[in-house]
């Protein structure tokens, strides 16, 4: 794979947008949905989009409009499943006094692995994946069809060896650096995802 003008244009890209979302969190503080989805559009479709990039050499995925709207509602769903649960977590730990460390580390484990939360969100951005290539089926046809077991067995490794560390990190870095460390962790979700549907659609054997 070699390097192109639209390599270079998507670093630039990629450098604009994660100024934009600093700058936007001092001007929509009231708005932290609004930021989420702005932030998910942009940058969680851009990690689709690097995927295309490395599996076939061009940078535009297909319906890329419809995937970022997509993502910008995701994003409005998964901020705000995080507000609830941190929240959740932290009144529940309130009286234990316990480091700080380990607090964030059982909201991360609680929002990915216990709660089933982070394996539901990422079973519906499948089905929405799925209906944009193909169109709306029976949910079933989808589940039961050989490209969910890889994609699954993915996706659960993922959120036990991947996501559990790095929230547990976002929980612990000063707002600022916080809402900058997810913005690029929206571009690996969308980038681990479209990775997981690519395994999905691979021939087993």
């Amino acid at each position: 794979m070699h390097i192109h003008i639209g390599d270079l244009v998507a670093l630039l890209y990629l450098g604009v947008v994660s100024w934009g979302v600093i700058s936007l969190v001092h001007t929509v503080q009231g708005h932290p949905f609004a930021l989420a989805f702005v932030k998910f559009a942009l940058l969680a479709t851009f990690g689709e989009c690097l995927r295309r990039r490395i599996a076939s050499g061009s940078w535009i995925a297909d319906h890329l409009v419809i995937r970022a709207i997509v993502w910008g509602f995701f994003g409005i769903w998964i901020a705000l499943a995080l507000m609830i649960m941190s929240a959740g977590v932290h009144a529940a730990t309130a009286a234990t006094h316990l480091p700080p460390l380990f607090v964030a580390f059982l909201v991360s484990l609680w929002i990915n692995v216990f709660s089933g939360y982070g394996f539901f969100m990422m079973l519906s951005h499948f089905m929405t994946d799925r209906i944009i290539e193909e169109g709306f089926k029976s949910p079933l046809r989808y589940l039961t069809s050989p490209t969910f077991g890889p994609w699954a067995r993915m996706v659960s490794l993922c959120l036990v060896f991947f996501w559990t560390p790095a929230h547990t990190i976002t929980f612990m870095l000063p707002d600022q650096w916080r809402v900058l460390f997810a913005a690029y962790l929206s571009v690996a979700l969308g980038l681990l995802l479209s990775l997981a549907a690519h395994a999905g659609r691979r021939p087993v054997g």
